[in-house]
Formats: C-alpha cells, structure tokens, sequence
C-alpha cells in the first residue's frame, strides 16, 4: 500500500488574468487580514483591492513569466522527495498538492483522493514557521473538508518544522555562498533576516509565528558561529498595524550605521515569488546597491536537491 504526501501552500496566479481572483481571495479572508470591518463590508473592500492591485502588480508579474513561479517550484521539488523517498524507504509515495487561494484549491485536491486508502498520510505545509494565518489555515481547510470525502491512512500532521537540521543547513550553506560572493567571511558579514509581515494583532492573539522565527533564526546563527545579524518584516498591505521593523526600514539604518558587507535572508519564504524576484531583488536590494552598499540575497532553496533532501527528513522525523 502506498504513502501519501498532502503539500499545502497560499498558492499564486498562474497567468495575469488570475492575479485579481487570486488577490480577491486573499483579502476577503479575515483569517489572514481581519480589516475589522465585518464580513460583507470586507468582500467588497477585498473586491476595489483586488481590481486595483492587480492592475498595478499586473507588470510585475510579467517579468516573471507571466505567473507566480511558486506552484511549479513546489510541484518540482516534491517530484524529487517521491523519488527519494522511494529510493530510501522501498516505498511508494503519492503527492498531492492543495492551495488556499488559487488552483488547485485544497477542496479540490481532496475529492481527487476521494476513496483513496493509503498506508500513511503525511499533512504539511510549505510554511516551516507556524502561523494560525498561513499553515492554520491551510489545516484549517483541510479539516473542514475531510469529513466530505472517504480518505483513509494513518494520518500524520507536521504542524512545523522550522528547526529540522537538514533544512537550516540548507539555509546554512546558501548564506556561506553569499558571503562568498561578497569576498568576505560570514563572520564578518551583516545578515539581516526578512520574513513576511503580518498584523501586529496576530501576535497579541498568541500567535506562534514570530516565537519561530526567533528560534530559527538563533539556530541559525549558532551554526554560523555570527552575533551580526537583525530581522525585519516586508510584505506589508492593507489598512492595519503590521509587524516591524519594516525590511527597507532596517536597511536604511544599516545604511546609516556605515554597516556594509550585507546578506539578506528571506527566512519565511522557501521558493522566490513576487516578494523574493521583485520586492527583494529589485526594489529594496537594487537602491542599496546603486547607493554603494555590498549586498546580496541568499538563493532561494526552490526546487534544489538539498531541499528535497530536506523535506525527506521533515517526513521521517514526525
């Protein structure tokens, strides 16, 4: 009998015309972004965002492709762990992909396995951090609609897995070869830690989010033997608080400092999309370099060998 993976995601347009469905999606969910507004008042906001947004990230998306690159990343690099786990464990492993604002929709994966029987049944995000807002969410969905569809195995939930060894040393080696390309030893280099933002109120309600990413972020360090490091937040939307200090903020104050010899590390994402190819690349790091400063961007780990490596041991340690 087969094993089955359930990968789960936010998910992203797949073409330009379904960047506006896709962010109407996103705002009208107030798990994620509560306006506190009501329901109904939110899908209406949601909607004149969307509309707007859309025309104006409409060009970004363009440059890469035409689509958000996140899906196919995902759909890669989970091929490479089916190969891996059944070179390692004998075992055959199905893989079923779910998002939560684009196709294919976590309901829609699930009738696919509808009448399925499987030896185990392995449920994860691509979130290594934990959030109510992001990988909740998506366990939120799939709960919600397993009991609509005969799925059977011995189910095992992977909530987390943001200090699993094999993926910090994935991160590890990739901020080795930034300070590479800056000529200079980590130690002797600024990392600047950059993960998405949410509201400021995610984290009075006890959201685990921000505890994670510190001790991710510790770990990391530990293995670099550096104390030079900052974090900060980028993404931010909407009319409400969101997590600081904002990424483009911490690195004007670098900047300020005469600190140089920069490596950004976008820690909360594990794939490059809009924030990583554009936010990133060319808003924030490309001002800072036409200002003199030594700055780089750890690859993304996308759909590397290490990183299906990785995601082996997340499996085999739950």
């Amino acid at each position: 009998m087969k094993d089955l993976l359930f990968a789960m995601y936010m998910g992203g347009p797949d073409s330009i015309e379904a960047i506006r469905p896709f962010l109407k999606n996103l705002f009208s969910d107030r798990t994620i972004i509560d306006f506190k507004i009501g329901t109904v008042p939110q899908n209406i906001l949601a909607g004149i965002i969307a509309k707007s947004r859309s025309r104006k990230v409409a060009p970004l998306y363009e440059k890469m492709g035409g689509s958000s690159p996140q899906l196919r990343h995902m759909d890669s690099v989970l091929n490479k762990l089916k190969e891996l786990y059944a070179n390692t464990k004998g075992q055959e492993l199905d893989v079923e992909i779910g998002m939560c604002y684009y196709h294919p929709y976590i309901e829609e994966s699930l009738e696919k396995l509808n009448g399925r029987e499987y030896n185990r049944v392995y449920l994860m995000t691509m979130y290594p951090q934990a959030s109510y807002t992001t990988s909740g969410l998506c366990f939120k969905r799939f709960d919600e609609h397993l009991p609509k569809v005969n799925l059977k195995g011995n189910f095992k939930r992977i909530d987390h897995w943001h200090l699993n060894r094999d993926y910090n040393i994935c991160l590890v080696k990739r901020i080795e070869e930034a300070a590479e390309r800056l000529g200079k030893p980590v130690q002797e280099c600024h990392i600047l830690f950059s993960a998405h933002s949410l509201p400021e109120y995610t984290v009075k309600k006890g959201d685990v989010y921000t505890r994670h990413l510190r001790e991710q972020i510790e770990y990391i360090t530990g293995l670099l033997k550096t104390e030079k490091y900052s974090a900060a937040f980028q993404s931010r939307t909407g009319p409400v608080k969101w997590l600081g200090p904002e990424t483009d903020k911490e690195l004007e104050r670098i900047y300020e400092l005469n600190i140089d010899n920069i490596i950004v590390v976008p820690i909360s994402f594990v794939s490059d999309h809009i924030e990583t190819l554009i936010e990133l690349d060319e808003e924030y790091l490309a001002d800072f370099k036409n200002r003199g400063m030594n700055i780089v961007r750890t690859e993304s780990l996308n759909d590397s060998d290490d990183f299906a490596e990785a995601l082996l041991s997340v499996l085999e340690n739950v």
